[in-house]
């Protein structure tokens, strides 16, 4: 960076102290709490005036790279937690056996239980001929559940 612009980093910025007077001051944002901690102390050593104090591009990147790993785990732990819950919340009745989601277009099979419609003809096409359920025999009629889909349609309008 410095051979190219013959500036040193964040030269436009400040020093650290000066970046935490202005932070301190309003006129500069910190980093958000969530930041990776990983993240904040990398931006802060890029800041050394003394070149061999900052961190290499290799170092950085994989500081970086950990720290985006680190955030999208996070991210999908928490999405995955935010669909728990709204399983939680969904009668068992409204999932489907065999997709454990709340179905969208229920269909009793002759077994008795309904089943997400895509999720039960797929189960027969790839050659099952037994209940998801029960394990019983079981033939491939199935007969749309009108009830069961209008009243996941209303909880569904209702928890939204």
């Amino acid at each position: 960076w410095e051979l190219a612009s013959r500036k040193r980093p964040f030269a436009d910025v400040g020093s650290k102290q000066t970046v935490e007077k202005r932070i301190k001051a309003g006129q500069m944002e910190a980093f958000g709490e969530d930041a990776p901690k990983e993240l904040v102390e990398l931006a802060q050593s890029a800041w050394a005036l003394d070149p061999a104090q900052r961190p290499r591009a290799a170092a950085m990147m994989a500081t970086i790279d950990g720290a985006l790993k680190v955030a999208e785990f996070q991210a999908m732990k928490e999405e995955n937690e935010r669909l728990k819950a709204k399983l939680r919340q969904a009668p068992n009745e409204f999932i489907c056996p065999i997709t454990r989601e709340i179905m969208k277009d229920p269909v009793v099979a002759s077994d008795g239980f309904s089943y997400e419609r895509t999720a039960i003809t797929e189960w027969f096409a790839t050659g099952h001929l037994n209940s998801p359920m029960t394990n019983a025999a079981i033939n491939k009629n199935i007969v749309p559940n009108t009830q069961l889909r209008k009243l996941i349609v209303d909880f569904k309008a209702r928890r939204d």
